[in-house]
């Protein structure tokens, strides 16, 4: 973090050297007052984008519109921004238009929150123009100004308060939280895949069961009736452990099993959430087995395990998914010692599907431990299997 820190002092020093003003901002200053450490240095100056770009040597115009110029040195990456107001938003997501060249004081006015409306110079000066000490100190989240306007402007800025509920354990003030209940009508209106970003966001947070509980008080549910039911029952529990695959497919599941296509998730993704629904259905009047595992490995029943011990905290099986996993004789079909190669080369038998069934029934007999993975072993049930099945050799 010191390294990181110094080199983005020295991009400020370089602006204010250049003759231009220029400051730490947002979350960076936050958790710098916090003494915690920070993912994303930003810094806010009165240069504009062009003499951003003039004046280092290696920098991207990740958000030229709206000001701001990524800015390398070494390993690190800085986001710098001009001073800015916003005009008029456009689907309660983004301004239609930008103004450069304001002061500090109206580019901080225009921010989410008081606890992200911090500047700092270069000599460690704070500048807080909106109580966010106070707030920091009273553990609050609070909209700068009216929280009408501000999730008006940007609806999203409802879900960045939880995810900071969920990041620092903090309430949100009960202004903000009385506007945001008032103001959820507008998430439809921001791309599902922001919404997902957020979620997730939140999902990772350490104090992500106090954020969903008071999303559950916000109403939030009834935006997404999908995501009520899990909702509901995650917020009734005493501690949370779910990722965002599991939390997702909990809901899904409680839902109605299947994944909406509103809900913009990979191709990956899905499926591994599908299969984690149909193993907590199985799973509910049945025990896991070496097959189930072998084929699935460990991770997908562990996770599907998790939502099971959530519907019904009897119904843990994580000690024997585990205990079944390590003790697997194989994970793959390569790791049989007699392949299809060796029936080629022992018999005359071409036809790929029977091979294929033939190797399916021995991994079988190896993973249920009826027979070891040894080479004579293998052999001889194979050739007696074809004598006896398949009247082939």
């Amino acid at each position: 973090m010191t390294s990181y820190y110094e080199k983005g002092r020295n991009i400020v020093k370089q602006l204010l050297d250049a003759g231009h003003q220029a400051f730490f901002v947002g979350g960076f200053v936050r958790d710098f007052i916090l003494g915690e450490d920070a993912s994303d240095i930003d810094i806010t100056t009165d240069a504009t984008p062009d003499q951003v770009q003039q004046l280092f040597e290696k920098t991207k115009a990740t958000g030229l519109k709206f000001g701001t110029i990524t800015v390398f040195s070494g390993r690190f990456q800085y986001e710098v921004t001009t001073y800015r107001t916003e005009g008029k938003y456009r689907n309660h997501r983004k301004p239609e238009e930008v103004q450069f060249g304001v002061s500090l004081e109206e580019d901080l006015q225009r921010r989410d929150f008081t606890i992200n409306a911090f500047a700092m110079d270069i000599d460690q000066h704070i500048v807080d123009l909106f109580q966010g000490k106070e707030d920091l100190s009273n553990h609050l989240i609070r909209a700068i100004g009216n929280p009408d306007t501000r999730f008006s402007e940007d609806a999203l800025r409802m879900l960045r308060a939880f995810r900071f509920v969920s990041k620092l354990g903090f309430q949100i003030e009960p202004k903000t939280f009385a506007s945001i209940q008032k103001n959820l009508v507008l998430l439809p209106n921001i791309a599902n895949e922001r919404i997902l970003t957020e979620m997730r966001k939140i999902l990772d947070g350490k104090h992500a069961l106090s954020a969903l509980q008071l999303l559950v008080q916000s109403g939030f549910g009834s935006i997404y009736p999908e995501l009520n039911q899990g909702l509901a029952l995650i917020a009734k529990q005493m501690d949370f452990q779910l990722n965002s695959l599991e939390f997702f497919a909990l809901c899904f599941f409680l839902n109605d099993q299947k994944i909406p296509e509103t809900w913009r998730f990979s191709k990956k993704e899905k499926a591994i959430m599908e299969k984690i629904m149909e193993l907590v259905d199985v799973m509910q009047d049945d025990v896991y087995n070496e097959m189930i595992i072998y084929r699935l490995g460990k991770d997908i029943p562990l996770m599907a395990n998790q939502i099971s011990v959530m519907l019904d905290p009897k119904n843990d099986q994580a000690r024997e998914i585990s205990q079944i996993y390590d003790n697997l004789p194989i994970y793959k079909t390569c790791d049989l010692v007699f392949k299809g190669q060796d029936i080629l080369e022992l018999t005359t038998l071409r036809n790929a599907e029977i091979i294929g069934d033939i190797i399916d029934d021995i991994t079988y007999q190896v993973i249920t431990n009826q027979l070891p993975n040894e080479y004579e072993a293998l052999k001889r049930y194979t050739l007696e299997l074809m004598e006896t099945k398949y009247e082939t050799r």
